[in-house]
């Protein structure tokens, strides 16, 4: 184990017995300042607790998970890096317009891979259907889902 990875388990530790220490102290304190009540009080406070991670972990995975071949429609405009097919061109930019579809391909680390199923504007800085385009997932922001079967 090397220094820095000491120092954090340290530090960690530290913090946690803080807690505890502050924790017991706070029980300590509820139970001279209101002695009959400081039970329910506890498990008011611990009910609230756990349903604010209950929340937190609900927001969470709120999240939408794309698969392979799902059908995602977008709700505004978005900026995309075609992939080339020949990996010495340049890597190009094109919108996909409002009420588009795309198939999603693929998702690593932030960025979806998707391949333009429809475009109903054409024009030069508009995606052809049938690219393949790399999108951050950070710029998606109003879209629809639809999962489909394999």
């Amino acid at each position: 184990m090397n220094l820095r990875a000491a120092l954090i388990f340290l530090v960690l530790g530290f913090i946690g017995l803080l807690l505890v220490m502050g924790a017991v102290s706070f029980v300590r304190w509820l139970r001279l300042s209101y002695p009959r009540s400081f039970r329910s009080i506890l498990v008011v406070l611990c009910l609230v607790v756990v349903g604010a991670g209950v929340w937190v972990y609900m927001e969470a995975k709120e999240r939408p998970v794309f698969h392979a071949g799902d059908l995602m429609t977008l709700q505004e405009p978005v900026v995309a890096r075609v992939i080339p097919a020949d990996r010495q061109s340049p890597t190009t930019s094109c919108i996909v317009e409002i009420y588009e579809h795309l198939s999603v391909v693929d998702v690593q680390s932030g960025t979806l891979k998707a391949r333009v199923e429809s475009n109903n504007r054409s024009g030069p800085s508009f995606c052809p259907v049938g690219a393949e385009v790399q999108i951050d997932l950070a710029w998606l922001h109003r879209f629809t889902l639809t999962q489909r079967e394999s």
